[in-house]
């Protein structure tokens, strides 16, 4: 075993690569650079990741992790939604209750992260290829041909994830029966009394074996201000496998695995999802689905691996896990494997004891968040468990 605190046995600071330059990742390193440990992060896509994901929650404890770290202040951490709102099939509100939520979205908080992160330590067009064990190093190989060798070799690559083959081979998230159609929609483009409807609510239309919810996140460079917000809209749909098939092939044939990004929705599929709004849907969402130029679909699968790490790698967030969305919990998720890593390989003299410990700890708070999000999805009727699928 190697011994390290700060440094390894040559008397060097510990060098750690994370792979993976999302939300994930960012927070990984941050967590990780702050404890005094050389983090550089090697991200495949070829540029800034602009334009990616919509609308998330963001935790109270991640919320005051970025104020103390001074990424982001309180002030405009997202759009408050102060009442939530319970809407029959009217679109009438027919429950309302406090709510303290804060929701910002996927490229506000990205955005932030990436800016705080030291510019010279992140890479792009790094996309991993394969990992070799040394005695006391790992080396990550790239598809571009260079090679990176660290003391540990952190993935934060997603569900998709890479380097998670190299601990548990073979463990691939699986279809949990239904999916996320999802929509942003520029505020400036709504009616005046829509957004006064739907302005500082979280709104949910709860019906059989299906939900749609809604709320105002920030706007595509972080605007809070009202007019240039984004109004975000999801809704779950069951699918059967073989709709799901015909679901996730694209404008131009190929065929999807996790999600069909915005703007590649078949006409087909986008024609039926306007006919479906068209049946099932109050007229002000009906109208928002319809409103939505270019909605996209996110596929909800289940995962969860037996062990984080092997050796000198490990993985986390939703590498390792992947959590129903209903917890709003993903990317907090994300954020407490992240710190409690950081906390573990400065607390343990020892990489295995580190490790160790940081593993058991996080497996026993994603197997908790995985129930409670299969029950959340069983209330609403969606997905295998329900034991009723309805493709339509």
């Amino acid at each position: 075993m190697c011994l390290l605190v700060f440094v390894t046995l040559n008397n060097q600071i510990m060098k750690i690569i994370v792979i993976g330059g999302s939300i994930g990742g960012l927070i990984t390193a941050i967590a990780l650079a702050d404890q005094g440990f050389d983090v550089e992060i090697y991200e495949r896509s070829a540029a800034d990741m602009k334009g990616r994901g919509a609308g998330l929650v963001i935790q109270p404890d991640m919320m005051e992790y970025l104020m103390e770290k001074g990424i982001s202040p309180k002030t405009v951490f997202g759009v408050p939604a102060l009442e939530r709102q319970v809407l029959d099939e009217n679109g009438h509100a027919v429950l309302t209750y406090a709510n303290d939520t804060i929701f910002t979205s996927w490229n506000y908080i990205w955005r932030q992260l990436k800016a705080h992160f030291n510019p010279d330590k992140y890479f792009y067009g790094y996309e991993l290829e394969g990992i070799k064990y040394g005695k006391d190093s790992v080396v990550a190989n790239f598809k571009n041909g260079e090679t990176r060798t660290a003391d540990l070799v952190v993935g934060a690559d997603g569900y998709n994830s890479v380097v998670r083959e190299y601990i548990v081979p073979k463990r691939e998230p699986q279809y949990a029966g239904y999916v996320a159609f999802r929509g942003l929609i520029p505020e400036e483009e709504m009616k005046k009394e829509d957004i006064a409807f739907f302005a500082n609510r979280f709104s949910i239309y709860p019906y059989e074996h299906s939900h749609l919810l809604c709320y105002l996140v920030p706007g595509p460079q972080g605007e809070l201000t009202p007019g240039k917000r984004l109004f975000n809209w999801v809704w779950y749909l069951n699918k059967s496998h073989p709709a799901l098939e015909k679901l996730m092939t694209d404008k131009n044939g190929l065929t999807r695995k996790y999600t069909v990004p915005a703007g590649f929705l078949s006409e087909e599929n986008l024609q039926e999802l306007h006919e479906l709004a068209q049946k099932q849907l109050p007229p002000i969402l009906r109208d928002s689905v319809l409103q939505t130029k270019h909605p996209f679909v996110q596929v909800i699968v289940d995962l969860a691996v037996p062990v984080m790490y092997k050796d000198r790698v490990c993985i986390l967030g939703d590498a390792a896990f992947v959590v129903r969305p209903h917890t709003a919990s993903g990317t907090a998720k994300a954020y407490r494997d992240a710190l409690a890593l950081a906390n573990s390989l400065r607390e343990h003299h020892e990489l295995e004891t580190a490790l160790k410990h940081w593993n058991e700890q996080e497996k026993m708070y994603a197997t908790a968040l995985i129930i409670h999000g299969k029950q959340l999805a069983f209330r609403s009727q969606l997905g295998f468990t329900s034991q009723i699928i309805q493709s339509e």
